[in-house]
């Protein structure tokens, strides 16, 4: 129990810095303020935080319970492309809406995503990405679901366009 608190910690402080660099980061992509306030927030909830802490400070010896936190984290979080992803569409839709087909995602939560990316970079690998040449997002953004119009509006936003 006692190693257990400790990657609970560890992680509580990374999770601190890493919301620091979004916050950092948001200002330049024009995230909202009460958005880059929220960033992440339920990281900090006892369904979450304690199987962050296990997996990135400790032994990550629960990879079932960590990939449903990670889901539970997705779902509940609009800065995360899964969130736009229905696992099921709809008959009631007219026309019917496919299985697993990308809802296009809002500016707001695209600029918050980019702002997380760039966060995560400056936090977990010490340097900030340089946007011109975003090597993790050129090797990423392939396998990502996206929407077409918001897979244009990553490219744009990070390319100083908007």
């Amino acid at each position: 129990m006692k190693w257990s608190l400790l990657y609970t910690m560890k992680y509580f402080l990374l999770t601190l810095r890493h919301k620091w660099f979004v916050f950092v980061a948001g200002k330049r992509f024009g995230v909202s303020f009460i958005w880059l306030l929220m960033h992440d927030w339920s990281k900090f909830l006892p369904d979450e935080l304690p199987y962050y802490g296990r997996q990135f400070c400790g032994p990550g010896d629960d990879p079932d319970g960590y990939i449903k936190c990670w889901l539970r984290h997705q779902n509940r979080h609009e800065h995360h492309w899964e969130y736009w992803v229905p696992r099921t569409g709809h008959s009631r839709c007219n026309p019917p809406y496919p299985d697993n087909e990308p809802l296009q995602m809002p500016e707001a939560a695209v600029r918050e995503m980019i702002a997380d990316w760039a966060g995560a970079s400056r936090a977990y690998n010490g340097y900030w990405p340089d946007y011109k040449n975003w090597n993790w997002v050129e090797e990423n953004l392939p396998r990502m679901k996206l929407h077409i119009k918001t897979r244009a509006l990553i490219v744009d936003i990070i390319k100083g366009g908007s």
